[in-house]
């Protein structure tokens, strides 16, 4: 696995997808669903197998950084799609373990344990920003407490 510089459409002279607007879309969704259709990483992800374009970030980051090494527990918080669980499994394989976890619904990936919406694995569940962290901060954490037992894992 090594990071692909990929370079993007439209000035090349490859086709760029325009979309048109639809009455129950909103400007922005459209404009966000014709950056999506002619981003290069998106086009490229399919093409590798990958689930989503952020697959290349944790590939770059761990090129750069040697993050990932055989037989490393790895959580993957706000795992949806599965494109970082895709690589890490890759990376720790053997003994390793990943486990993904988030709100919504995954699509199994061999080898990886998803858990989801923490809520039923957990009496309470909350967003925390404390005020010691700045308020032009992007950080939030979730703070599940009361856990219920093994019943957070999603079945198989």
């Amino acid at each position: 696995m090594t990071a692909k510089k990929i370079t993007g459409s439209g000035r090349d002279g490859s086709l760029k997808v325009r979309v048109k607007t639809a009455k129950k879309r909103t400007i922005s969704s459209t404009l966000w669903l014709q950056r999506q259709l002619n981003d290069p990483y998106v086009l490229q992800a399919r093409k590798d197998g990958w689930r989503s374009r952020a697959a290349y970030k944790l590939i770059e980051m761990d090129e750069r950084y040697h993050l990932l090494k055989p037989n490393q527990k790895i959580v993957d918080l706000g795992a949806a799609p599965g494109g970082w669980s895709q690589v890490a499994i890759k990376k720790v394989g053997g003994k390793g373990r990943v486990i993904g976890i988030d709100l919504l619904d995954i699509d199994p990936i061999p080898g990886v344990e998803f858990t989801v919406i923490l809520k039923r694995g957990f009496k309470t569940v909350r967003h925390v920003k404390p005020e010691a962290s700045r308020a032009g901060s992007a950080e939030l954490y979730v703070l599940a407490t009361g856990f219920k037992g093994r019943a957070m894992t999603a079945p198989p």
